[in-house]
């Protein structure tokens, strides 16, 4: 059984565990930009009491996150934080949490879905490609995040 849900405050170890072992994993990948980019606890606790971070669930255990920030300023949604925990990968949830994210974005009535991504992470960027998000090029500032994606929607 999988589940998308929004994160409350009892689920900030969760989340920060899950993106903790996917930093770890692409580190041991040879990526840069986790190095500086292990989110904090207070960081993930905001973003959570603003109703911007789901859980998916895999057999009620979970085991992925998102971030999903609406930006009405640029009418767009912002994708941040996509992780699956290492074990739960190639088993098709980063792929319902992708779906997840246009479906919100379409209730939101945004046009886009925004997000950028470390260039390390070649399975991350194959999924956003496979789901028609375009490379924007590089983002600022480039040791940070250095691919921005987009995804146009049709409302």
């Amino acid at each position: 059984m999988i589940e998308i849900v929004k994160a409350n405050k009892s689920n900030l170890l969760e989340v920060l565990y899950i993106i903790r072992e996917c930093s770890r994993q692409l580190i041991e990948k040879g990526a840069k930009y986790w190095y500086n980019s292990l989110a904090d606890s207070l960081e993930i606790s905001t973003d959570i009491e603003l109703g911007f971070i789901y859980l998916i669930k895999y057999n009620y255990v979970p085991v992925g996150t998102i971030t999903l920030k609406f930006l009405p300023e640029r009418e767009s949604l912002q994708l941040e934080r996509l992780a699956i925990f290492p074990a739960y990968q190639k088993k098709d949830l980063g792929q319902k949490l992708i779906e997840f994210a246009k479906e919100t974005a379409k209730k939101k009535g945004v046009k886009k879905i925004l997000g950028s991504i470390p260039i390390d992470d070649a399975d991350l960027l194959h999924l956003l490609e496979q789901n028609n998000f375009v490379r924007k090029g590089e983002s600022i500032p480039v040791e940070k995040s250095p691919i921005a994606v987009e995804l146009e929607l049709l409302l």
